[in-house]
């Protein structure tokens, strides 16, 4: 949907505009186009331009190229388009397209004899056009995502205006960021432009593989429709482990956590994807050794989550949790951690510990504070599956929203 790098020279009128370095990085989203006056761009962008270096204003020798493609890096443009002629930059160095080549940053070559104020205007158009129909489709599908109930057959002749094919199975992929170590506010607000950072750079992915469904804002997910082939789960769990991978890489101070739906075909169906890619993301954010999680794998937990009455499956959370249900505290949250830990282990304390980067006796010592708040012993192995199933309720509860019935459950919360 969006516009991006290897665009611009197909743009009506900017056919002369051509590709000269960092290729690979095309698919750079172009936020808006930016003329350099400057000898530096850093101070005056921040993030998404397409910075236009004419040479007019000042002087642009190798070195201050090589300069400026350092900073478009470190700033997070979109890319370069250095204009040539006689009169100012006569050609682009190999030194300054070899460093672009390096970072994967696009470089274009404009002719001076195109005048400037009609190639802004021209990008300028064609974001302004994508952005309101890139609305009207996040719009459209939002409300899709949200149960707006309409019959397949409208859902179709609207999909149909707005260029977007809906007769494809497809996946839903629920996203999430985290801080590897969170612990104050100012992080919280950080992470909102990781975010976003995120969802520009997931975008800038998704159309270099040629997908063109936008990346939605889900409360604090981000939301993926994922166009599927025919081959199986294997595949797509290849294809998205390189993605977190990608993704990983641009962003190695946050846990990443990927829930994946099962395969749906018409977007009347993207409600309950949504739903399933939720669910899973949120067993993926609970066991961070696993960062994608299919909703297949939930198993027993889609009955749960299947259960209308909450009242019912929140008084057996209380039951065998006891004091510790629902609660957020942080002595409780890293004792039912532990709990998760030692109940995928099957009780080994050694590969427990091991796992949780304790010792042994640290790790005894913990279970035994455990059984302490309980009230009773993880021995009694009828006990330790009631308390296991408990765990996984109260996490099916906390994703169906921090808890749509809390009306009908006045202690849900403890803290």
């Amino acid at each position: 949907m969006s516009i991006c790098c290897a665009d611009i020279p197909h743009l009506p009128g900017l056919e002369s505009i051509i590709f000269r370095a960092g290729l690979t990085g095309g698919q750079r989203i172009v936020r808006w186009p930016y003329v350099a006056e400057n000898d530096s761009i850093q101070p005056w962008v921040s993030g998404g331009e397409l910075v236009f270096v004419t040479g007019i204003n000042h002087r642009r020798n190798e070195r201050n190229l090589c300069q400026l493609v350092k900073e478009a890096i470190a700033s997070n443009v979109a890319g370069l388009v250095i204009l040539t002629g006689q009169e100012y930059i006569q050609q682009i160095p190999n030194s300054v397209l070899e460093l672009a080549n390096q970072y994967q940053l696009p470089i274009l070559e404009q002719p001076y004899s195109l005048k400037m104020v009609f190639v802004t205007e021209v990008i300028s158009n064609a974001i302004v056009q994508d952005n309101l129909l890139g609305k009207s489709v996040r719009l459209f599908l939002t409300k899709l995502i949200n149960g707006f109930d309409q019959a397949p057959e409208l859902i179709h002749l609207r999909a149909g205006d707005l260029g977007i094919s809906d007769n494809h199975p497809f996946t839903t992929l629920a996203l999430r960021i985290n801080y590897l170590h969170p612990n104050t506010d100012t992080e919280n607000y950080q992470l909102m432009q990781v975010n976003h950072e995120l969802e520009l750079h997931l975008g800038g992915i998704l159309k270099r593989r040629g997908i063109e469904w936008p990346v939605l804002n889900y409360d604090k997910d981000l939301l993926v429709i994922w166009p599927l082939s025919e081959n199986g789960t294997s595949e797509l769990y290849k294809e998205l482990e390189q993605i977190l991978g990608l993704l990983q890489k641009r962003f190695p101070e946050h846990v990443i956590c990927i829930g994946v739906s099962e395969r749906k075909t018409g977007l009347d169906k993207l409600s309950d994807a949504t739903e399933q890619a939720r669910q899973a993301l949120q067993f993926a954010v609970k066991h961070h050794h696993q960062r994608i999680f299919f909703y297949e794998q939930l198993g027993i937990a889609r009955l749960y989550a299947a259960i209308p009455n909450r009242g019912l499956l929140a008084e057996f959370c209380k039951q065998h949790l006891g004091e510790l249900c629902f609660a957020r505290d942080e002595t409780t949250l890293e004792m039912k951690n532990t709990l998760n830990h030692y109940f995928n282990h099957f009780g080994h304390l050694q590969q427990t510990a091991d796992t949780m980067g304790l010792h042994r006796n640290t790790l005894s010592y913990r279970l035994n504070k455990i059984e302490l708040r309980l009230g009773y012993s993880l021995q009694d192995s009828f006990l330790r599956l009631n308390l296991q199933n408990a765990l996984l309720i109260e996490q099916v509860l906390f994703h169906h929203h921090n808890i749509e019935e809390k009306a009908d459950m006045p202690d849900l919360q403890h803290d």
